[in-house]
């Protein structure tokens, strides 16, 4: 019984320990260009994010530019989407439910772009319009011009904002709540955190260990170990009476029935349901 109380206090230390290590990065402030790359100079990365910051508070949508050094451990159909959640973007009035953005997520060191939309946004950032906004940052990437592609991203957005009639609303939301732990690290944090715990949790998971069982032999030191067994058995005290068939597997086959479906899915009008909050492009690309 002590050594399960042990153990169990080893597991419960070893997971605070991973807990404690996981970062919860801040939201930057007012920072709608966020540069880790160094592709744009000081005085770029400023005009773009005044630039990015008045058309964001005036259309009530925030419109944003990231430029990472690799993919955050992310696939590239999951980069985009996940860089949005992992730096808490998007415009609200104090709701965090309501947030609303449209994002150019783009990964210098695999040289690859995608856009996404959230929100309410995400009604006027249709799959088509985000290929639209996607091709238009090709043109400048494949020239090497980074601060050309931000300039042009954001303004494309409030022109497509204002044409599209777009105001903000707090959507309904279908899908089951996304896990916080995936909002507030990546792949690779939480990669990077989880490997960074284990010399620790190992080192105290081993000293719990060795005084459970240095405990262990101090109270039974007295205990030998038998080397016969009849001791414990009565004379006729083992009996063969029956005899049972236990089979150990089963076999089942499952014969699936396909059924024409009468409609697809549905889908709210207006501006007051979203499945996930999320619209995607076609898929991002390289350059």
């Amino acid at each position: 019984m002590r050594k399960l109380k042990l153990f169990s206090l080893s597991a419960i230390l070893s997971m605070i320990l991973f807990l404690l290590a996981l970062p919860v990065p801040a939201k930057a402030a007012n920072a709608y260009v966020i540069d880790e790359a160094g592709m744009l100079t000081t005085d770029e990365l400023l005009a773009l994010n005044n630039l990015a910051e008045e058309i964001s508070l005036r259309q009530e949508c925030g419109v944003y530019v990231i430029i990472t050094k690799d993919m955050h451990g992310y696939s590239e159909s999951k980069f985009a989407q996940g860089i949005f959640m992992n730096y808490d973007l998007g415009y609200d009035r104090g709701d965090s439910e309501g947030a609303s953005g449209v994002l150019l997520a783009i990964s210098y060191g695999d040289s690859y772009y995608d856009s996404i939309a959230y929100g309410a946004a995400s009604g006027t950032f249709t799959t088509s319009k985000l290929d639209r906004l996607n091709d238009i940052a090709y043109d400048y990437l494949s020239q090497g011009d980074w601060n050309g592609c931000a300039d042009a991203f954001i303004r494309e957005c409030d022109n497509m904002l204002t044409q599209s009639g777009y105001t903000y609303y707090v959507p309904q939301y279908t899908d089951p709540t996304i896990d916080p732990t995936e909002v507030v690290t990546s792949p690779a944090q939480r990669r990077e955190r989880w490997l960074g715990t284990l010399p620790f949790a190992g080192a105290i998971s081993a000293g719990i260990g060795a005084v459970s069982v240095f405990f262990m032999k101090g109270k039974n030191k007295t205990t030998r170990i038998a080397k016969e067994a009849d001791r414990y058995i009565i004379n006729n005290g083992i009996r063969v009476t029956v005899s049972q068939e236990h089979f150990t597997h089963k076999t089942r086959t499952v014969t699936h029935v396909h059924r024409d479906s009468g409609g697809g899915g549905s889908s709210g009008g207006g501006h007051s349901y979203h499945s996930s909050g999320f619209s995607h492009s076609s898929g991002g690309g390289h350059f």
